[in-house]
């Protein structure tokens, strides 16, 4: 029996590669894809629009660190595959495969490949990083930063904020980028605890309000703006540290915590989407993907003890929508966003194909999940087609907070 005697960093490892979509089927070659993650991630990427095309086709099987997994069947595009344990990788020949790693524990997952000796020399991609950052130097990331950053106490940064029941009986304000949103909006919600998403920073020349809480779980917004994001003037920054991860940017000044996507399910031994949200009771632990950032912010706001939540700029109207059973339909939306200035510094504006059902049923999730603990959700968006919550106005209810403090 041969005995490996050195140390892990002197064995020979997996190669980190990148390049985009499409290249990554060119290089294959007759090589076949072996999959590291039979979760999530491949369905809702589809759904988001976020593809490998012709993946399905290259697909030899899934590994998978979960033996409850093991022996079944993972279903994408028309195709089922194997799930094996991860043992299945010391009976390959890495010249025949390619590794695309296809959950968001990137780091967890690298760290164990260099662990096993078969999977030396083999070619190894990540999949959020091969659809959204193809210019991201992996290498560099992996060897230079993730083994020196903290990484791993973002775990302990999180729990030492003590969010549970932190406003307890208070009431917020989530803030969506909606066509609907205006700068007198905001103006009105300077004295008031506020969470905002994504690009609301494109209004903060116009405007003396900053909120209280930021997120971003954008993959692409987030590759683009993180040193934007790292200055945002907030108590918290928060961001899914799978997000980081496959942006190759991790910075002590940012809020980051664990995001699984919701909707998939095992169904008569196959992985499968299913249809049922989940919705976290406990934020340190796990937030679940709702179609929208603004899910994560509904979870921590539960968790903080928010009685009253109120939507504004939560508009749920998009030019493109997709439906249920795959069709793409036009809407007469002329705007998806609050200004022109959201789409600055695209190449091009950035198409948004919408799965409202799904929108829907997330919020519909939150709104019972949310009554369960003694908390109203009501939506002061002006306009717009999101009528889970009942429909009130942001100037009553800020004029009714007066009345009660005169």
């Amino acid at each position: 029996m041969d005995v490996y005697h050195g140390t892990v960093k002197d064995m020979k490892t997996v190669e980190l590669r990148n390049c985009g979509a499409k290249e990554f089927i060119e290089r294959l070659q007759g090589r076949k894809v072996i999959c590291f993650g039979a979760g999530s991630m491949l369905i809702e990427a589809d759904y988001e629009v976020l593809k490998i095309d012709h993946l399905e086709e290259h697909i030899a099987f899934f590994i998978d660190n979960d033996t409850n997994k093991h022996g079944l069947k993972y279903k994408y595009r028309g195709y089922e595959y194997d799930i094996k344990s991860v043992d299945a990788l010391n009976g390959i020949d890495v010249k025949d495969y390619v590794l695309l790693i296809t959950c968001a524990v990137y780091v967890e997952i690298y760290k164990q490949l260099r662990d096993i000796p078969a999977a030396g020399g083999l070619e190894c991609y990540m999949y959020n990083v091969v659809c959204s950052y193809p210019e991201l130097d992996v290498n560099q990331f992996f060897t230079k930063e993730i083994e020196k950053h903290p990484y791993k106490d973002w775990k302990a940064v999180l729990k030492s904020l003590n969010l549970k029941d932190k406003h307890k009986g208070e009431r917020c304000f989530v803030i969506g980028n909606g066509p609907s949103l205006t700068v007198k909006d905001l103006d009105l919600l300077k004295d008031e605890v506020t969470f905002a998403v994504n690009r609301i920073f494109k209004l903060f020349d116009e405007t003396v309000w900053r909120p209280t809480y930021y997120f971003c779980i954008d993959y692409l917004l987030y590759g683009l703006d993180y040193k934007e994001i790292n200055n945002v003037e907030a108590k918290l920054r928060f961001i899914p540290i799978q997000r980081a991860l496959a942006a190759g940017a991790v910075f002590d000044e940012i809020t980051y915590y664990n995001r699984e996507i919701n909707c998939v399910t095992i169904k008569e031994g196959e992985i499968v989407r299913g249809k049922e949200f989940e919705f976290s009771d406990d934020f340190e632990k796990v937030a679940y993907g709702g179609q929208t950032v603004l899910y994560d912010t509904l979870q921590i706001a539960a968790y903080m003890g928010f009685s009253e939540i109120y939507l504004i700029g939560v508009d749920c109207d998009f030019k493109q929508e997709v439906l249920e059973d795959g069709t793409v339909i036009e809407n007469n939306s002329k705007k998806e966003h609050f200004n022109e200035k959201y789409d600055e510094g695209f190449d091009k504006a950035v198409a948004v194909v919408a799965p409202v059902y799904a929108l829907i049923a997330a919020f519909q999730k939150a709104k019972e999940k949310c009554e369960e603990k003694g908390i109203v959700i009501k939506n002061a968006t002006r306009g717009g087609k999101l009528e889970v919550f009942e429909r009130v106005s942001l100037e009553d209810v800020l004029a009714d907070e007066m009345k009660e403090n005169m």
